[in-house]
């Protein structure tokens, strides 16, 4: 699991990017004469899709929110039903989906409060992964995501359960806090 690991905050590093595109975007939209409350939210979007291209002018990423708000106070952008679809060159898909996200500061903390669920595609060498888990804290700078709550990795035939855990995407490692389990069913030749 230590490749899944690094993409998972990669995968975050663009839905924030993205994110950040779309505030620049927003501001850059004529002003007001209306004072601003910092406390209300001075940016609200529908049915918002941003897609990020790479340098061949392929897409990189996909994001969709069903609503997306910024609130002045502490740069706060708030995503519902958020969805990232990265897909690099050369590497699994890898789709990240939440109830909600909290992006603060452009991005340098992002909290998806409730239920998160990461798949990553199955490669020439490895089976799909899919994590699911809830309450999930992500740095991107530092390439860290962590959860205290319950959290669920399939790959194939293995199942690991824990509560809690570190992914640090430099370092290439999955830190699981406690209560863990691993179940494996070895594939049947028949």
């Amino acid at each position: 699991m230590p490749g899944t690991t690094r993409l998972l905050p990669l995968a975050l590093v663009v839905l924030l990017g993205s994110l950040t595109w779309l505030l620049d975007r927003a501001a850059s939209l004529p002003g007001s004469a209306v004072a601003i409350n910092a406390n209300q939210p001075d940016m609200l979007v529908d049915k918002a899709t941003a897609v990020r291209f790479g340098e061949d002018g392929r897409p990189l990423s996909l994001l969709t929110a069903t609503h997306v708000s910024h609130l002045p106070a502490g740069d706060i952008t708030w995503l519902e039903n958020p969805h990232l679809r990265y897909t690099a060159p050369d590497q699994p898909r890898l789709e990240v989906t939440g109830e909600r996200a909290k992006s603060i500061k452009q991005g340098s903390e992002v909290w998806f409060p409730g239920v998160v669920k990461m798949v990553r595609s199955a490669s020439a060498t490895q089976a799909e992964l899919t994590i699911n888990g809830r309450d999930m804290r992500v740095l991107p700078q530092e390439g860290l995501a962590s959860s205290e709550a319950p959290a669920i990795a399939v790959m194939g035939t293995y199942v690991i359960e824990s509560v809690g855990f570190i992914a640090d995407s430099k370092a290439e490692t999955l830190e699981l806090k406690s209560k863990v389990r691993m179940s494996y069913e070895p594939i049947r030749t028949r």
